[in-house]
């Protein structure tokens, strides 16, 4: 044992100077700069981030690299080692650690290295969330013949967000025989077979299978159940049948109508009862060999007047005007008869009227405009005027506000998560969620094609209001359920739209209101042989208001003056123009 220690204590110490020779050799792992072998340490020169500038939209993600530079020439990669800070977090974070930096919101931001007392930067930019994938919901259902089925789409978005995006998502399907799909992307079973459902937005697409199913007809049902109907009025009856599958569907269109006492009562083809005399009257309906009844009791109450409503009407040749008839009975109750009553023109030559009420101008001159029902009448005076020949005009051009669908001077207020899509550039300062938009068109916040194309708008309006009236009216009106040609339309009041206007012809139409603009919810601007969008311009001082789920047309140019544009109302050719703030809340707007 004692000659085994004395050989091995030597061998130990030898083996121990080895490795500090080789260590010293190697330079202590820093490139061989180890003092020990006298050689100067290459100090550190400069620090750069790469890439130099990034765009990124919200939600992704961009990888920086940190390199150092060193005083012999040489290069290292230190983005571990550096330590990464954002300058503008609101728009974008950066891992400390890592230099991963992430899109937060749109807008800019310096993303720092500092490694060794060297610090460099890099300009990201974050855009504008993008859509990355849509689904369409329910997958596989099935509906009977004449059952339809609701079928909704949800975006994805880069930044993790999911919107509902079927307003503006185009729907096909297949098999159209088999299953029709509507814009809103409601289906219609027609035929039993099956069908793929195809949703488009923008490039995306996603599609599931719609199966129709044979169904059994159970029994059919006649509402409203015994409806009091007075002499001359009338009740639409409506029939509903249901099937083995559970659904109900409303087959009014496709049943027959049958009065057992139609000294009574009478009812017409599609389901329409009008009362005669005091009495009852069964109503037998049927449906594919089903049947069903309701009782109608015409009371014991005389007709005591009958109002038409206006009393005094003007349109101009070629122009209609609807006409209601109003029955007032022996205990004060009153029911609307226009389509019950007889209508007469007493000049046929200037007005003819059709037996709903509906009013046509002949020939410059007046007309009394009758209605008759159970032996008593009412009247109305209606004025014809020639339609004056108005000189051609120009359209207001708008110059570098051509291109925006939505501009406004103060700000835009749109909601989140909501569906507005602008196919057009957008303009404005300050702007509460920024409105999506189609591919191709920019959204501006400063500079100087905001600042030219709001000069512009401004020009426009004075344009507009140089223009000499066609009708000048000094108090306000509702342009629904009306027909206007082209011309320049200048009233004092408020401009209302309750139902629907038509512009008919091709054209310059320009509406003037010294106050307000105005449309109810569901209205729609229709536009008839030849009248275009581009050619229709709206000049309110006064706020603008368009109501929810409107279909609105042409251009709004408010001049100092805010525009709101309601919940799910469409801009199709239009344009949103103001020096003051506009809001939007699931819109479509396009210029």
């Amino acid at each position: 044992m004692n000659l085994f220690k004395r050989y091995l204590n030597p061998l130990l110490v030898s083996a121990g100077l080895l490795a500090m020779a080789t260590l010293a050799g190697c330079g202590g792992g820093d490139q061989g700069r180890d003092p020990i072998l006298g050689l100067p340490a290459a100090t550190l020169s400069s620090l750069a981030v790469t890439p130099a500038t990034a765009t990124v939209a919200i939600g992704a993600g961009q990888q920086f690299t940190a390199i150092a530079t060193y005083s012999d020439g040489s290069a290292q990669d230190v983005s571990a080692k550096a330590a990464w800070t954002s300058a503008t977090s609101a728009s974008a974070t950066v891992n400390a650690a890592t230099g991963l930096s992430t899109g937060i919101a749109a807008g800019n931001s310096s993303i720092s290295a500092t490694f060794g007392g060297k610090s460099a930067a890099a300009q990201l930019t974050v855009s504008p969330a993008t859509l990355t994938a849509i689904a369409i919901v329910p997958l596989a259902p099935a509906i009977a013949i004449g059952a339809t089925q609701q079928f909704t789409v949800t975006g994805s978005f880069s930044d993790g967000a999911t919107r509902d995006v079927t307003a503006v998502s185009a729907f096909a399907s297949a098999n159209p025989a088999t299953a029709s799909i509507a814009a809103g992307g409601l289906a219609l079973g027609k035929i039993a077979g099956t069908t793929q459902i195809t949703a488009t937005t923008g490039t995306l697409t996603a599609s599931t299978v719609l199966t129709v199913t044979p169904a059994t007809l159970l029994s059919i049902a006649v509402t409203p159940q015994n409806p009091i109907v007075p002499v001359a009025a009338t009740r639409q009856l409506a029939v509903l049948a249901t099937y083995s599958d559970g659904s109900s569907v409303d087959v009014t269109s496709g049943s027959s109508f049958v009065s057992a006492t139609p000294a009574s009562a009478t009812v017409a083809s599609g389901g329409l009862v009008t009362g005669v005399t005091f009495g009852t009257s069964v109503m037998n309906a049927s449906f594919n060999g089903k049947t069903a009844s309701t009782t109608v009791t015409v009371p014991a109450i005389t007709l005591v007047s009958i109002a038409v409503t206006p009393a005094t009407a003007s349109i101009v040749v070629g122009a209609q005007q609807q006409f209601i008839a109003t029955a007032t009975y022996s205990d004060s109750s009153n029911a609307i008869i226009t389509n019950s009553a007889a209508w007469t023109s007493g000049t046929v030559a200037n007005a003819s009227v059709l037996n709903t009420g509906v009013a046509t101008g002949i020939a410059a001159g007046t007309s009394s405009i009758t209605a008759t029902a159970g032996g008593q009448s009412g009247s109305a005076l209606l004025t014809v005027t020639a339609v004056a020949i108005p000189p051609v005009l120009n359209p207001i051009l708008l110059g570098r506000a051509a291109s925006f669908g939505v501009l406004a001077g103060t700000s835009i207020t749109n909601n989140s998560g909501g569906t507005t899509l602008v196919t057009g550039d957008v303009g404005s300062p300050s702007q509460t969620v920024d409105p999506t938009q189609a591919a191709g068109f920019t959204n501006y916040k400063s500079g100087a094609i905001l600042a030219g194309a709001m000069t512009d708008l401004q020009a426009a309006i004075t344009d507009g209001n140089s223009r000499t009236c066609d009708v000048s009216f000094a108090g306000g009106v509702d342009l629904g359920g009306q027909t206007f040609g082209p011309g320049v339309y200048c009233y004092a009041g408020a401009i209302s739209i309750t139902g629907t206007l038509t512009l008919n012809g091709p054209g310059v139409y320009i509406f003037r209101t010294a106050l307000t603009l105005n449309s109810t919810v569901n209205s729609v601007v229709a536009l008839n042989n030849g009248a275009t969008a581009d050619n229709v311009t709206w000049l309110p001082v006064g706020p603008t208001t368009l109501a929810a789920n409107s279909v609105f047309k042409g251009n709004i140019l408010g001049q100092s003056a805010a525009i709101t544009v309601g919940d799910n109302t469409t801009l199709l050719n239009g344009r949103v123009l103001t020096a003051a703030a506009v809001t939007l809340r699931n819109n479509q707007i396009t210029k």
